[in-house]
């Protein structure tokens, strides 16, 4: 679960960094670019109300799957996005259902870990924040340096098809 919210928190955190390459690549302003990063974090706060009204009819395992796979299809998008307006569409996809992905995972954690270790749980799904900005906004920065920045998404959603295969296998349902 920890390795869930470390790919979509790269995904959130690494836009910034990658800010002065994006804004010459599209030819965008500060005020644009400013609109990419704030569209992630609007769209996980508007999916994650509409999360709220539906979580619980459908079962946990399947609620991570469809919102990791959503995840990964926007963050692939992000990659190829050729213009502002489909970085920006691919942007409020990935954090549509990369916002979700938090509660989702939390909710997990309640129900499959006892109580006596749930605090340990928490602690290391949450603390995958931190390591995501240690790790993967460097990692991401030499993968954009080397390639391109495009190159950062999709390295971003094998890595998450990694996971996505990984807790399909091992969560029960």
């Amino acid at each position: 679960m920890a390795a869930i919210q470390f790919s979509h928190i790269v995904d959130f955190v690494v836009l910034m960094p990658l800010g002065p390459t994006l804004m010459r690549d599209f030819g965008i302003t500060p005020l644009e670019f400013g609109s990419l990063v704030s569209s992630y974090n609007i769209s996980a706060a508007i999916t994650g109300l509409a999360y709220g009204l539906i979580a619980d009819r459908f079962g946990r395992k399947v609620m991570l799957q469809a919102n990791f796979v959503g995840f990964i299809i926007g963050t692939v998008c992000c990659g190829l996005a050729e213009t502002y307006e489909t970085l920006l569409f691919a942007r409020i996809a990935a954090g549509g259902f990369g916002g979700t992905l938090t509660a989702v995972v939390l909710a997990m954690v309640t129900d499959l870990i006892p109580f006596q270790r749930r605090g340990r749980a928490m602690g290391a799904v949450m603390s995958a924040f931190s390591v995501a900005i240690v790790l993967g906004v460097p990692i991401g920065l030499v993968i954009a340096e080397k390639f391109s920045w495009s190159y950062t998404f999709y390295f971003i959603a094998i890595f998450s098809c990694i996971i996505l295969l990984v807790s399909s296998l091992s969560f029960p349902k």
